[in-house]
């Protein structure tokens, strides 16, 4: 990498940084004038006091200031703002007033719709493009609500999501991607400014916005880095990488529909819980980052095609990720 793309993209991130540090206590303010706060109640909030959101609305404002500074615009970049920018609204509009899950759904689809008519989806060249569609649709989709179910504790969804940054922008530096340099970096530097208001005492919080717009982030970052330089099966380190998240949303549907709970309605069954409850909240956030950690390690071997050592990694990683909740049930079967 030239030095001075370099300074450019650490200039970025600490722009993003900055902008963060400087919008949030504006959005603090004018959360609280607005009355768009997340109201605990003593149910699945069990917070203190009266929590500004809007946390997700600064990081999306020192992004998209910091990059346009400097990335090419094209088709692709141009669609991944459109897209941001609508993902946004829908979670703007949902922190004011909460939507129905299928009015929010239904929107999500729309937005993910455009975004493929932009050019942006997966392109896995042995499938057909009606097929590539439905894949991107379906991942999107999925990614954007996992890291909406994450996001329900002080600095998870936060910590979860700079682990996740760090390997997204190791692999765009090594697919040499200038644009997805830059969207992951600048996103870092914001997500971290935002933590240090979120974590351990949570001043703002995400909202659907910030959520949303980590999930979506996420989502396009997976699918446009190219992974498979060294190993054909590199087109796996999505899921590698976004376990967390993915493992987040799977355990708490299964355990919703098993107990009979629609999907979509808040419930207290969520993994993370299961871990809160067992390690207290500020270490959950400490385990859950290490397991993204340990996930992303994991997706290094994969690219390289060490496959014995990604599997014995991967074994510690499932039996890590189970035993609390395991542990827990027992404990309440006593």
């Amino acid at each position: 990498m030239e030095v001075k793309l370099m300074i450019d993209i650490l200039g970025i991130s600490l722009l993003s940084f900055l902008l963060t540090l400087y919008l949030i206590p504006l959005m603090i303010k004018a959360a609280k004038e607005m009355k768009i706060l997340d109201i605990p109640d003593n149910n699945l909030k069990k917070h203190k006091e009266p929590t500004p959101y809007l946390g997700g609305l600064a990081i999306y404002m020192a992004i998209i200031f910091s990059t346009t500074l400097m990335i090419p615009f094209n088709k692709f970049t141009s669609a991944f703002f459109l897209g941001a920018t609508m993902i946004v609204f829908l979670g703007f509009v949902d922190d004011l007033k909460a939507l129905k899950p299928g009015i929010k759904f239904l929107f999500q689809i729309i937005v993910v719709f455009i975004i493929i008519k932009g050019g942006v989806y997966i392109k896995i060249v042995f499938f057909p493009q009606w097929f590539n569609y439905v894949l991107t649709c379906l991942w999107l989709l999925t990614i954007i609500n996992a890291m909406n179910f994450l996001d329900i504790m002080n600095g998870l969804a936060s910590f979860t999501g700079l682990i996740i940054l760090i390997f997204f922008i190791f692999y765009a530096s090594l697919d040499n991607n200038i644009s997805l340099m830059f969207i992951s970096t600048s996103t870092f530097g914001a997500v971290l400014a935002f933590f240090y208001h979120n974590f351990p005492e949570a001043m703002i919080f995400l909202g659907d916005t910030g959520s949303m717009l980590l999930g979506y982030t996420f989502g396009v970052l997976s699918f446009a880095i190219d992974y498979s330089n060294l190993t054909k099966i590199g087109i796996i380190n999505p899921l590698i990488i976004l376990f967390i998240p993915l493992f987040e949303i799977v355990w708490t549907i299964v355990r919703r529909v098993y107990l009979k709970i629609p999907p979509w309605q808040g419930s207290p069954h969520h993994y993370s819980y299961y871990i809160r409850d067992i390690l207290g909240g500020e270490r959950t956030v400490y385990f859950l980052g290490f397991l993204s950690f340990l996930a992303g390690i994991i997706s290094i071997f994969n690219y390289l095609g060490l496959i014995e050592i990604e599997i014995i990694l991967g074994i510690i990683l499932i039996i890590a990720a189970i035993v609390f909740p395991v542990y827990k049930t027992k404990y309440e079967r006593k």
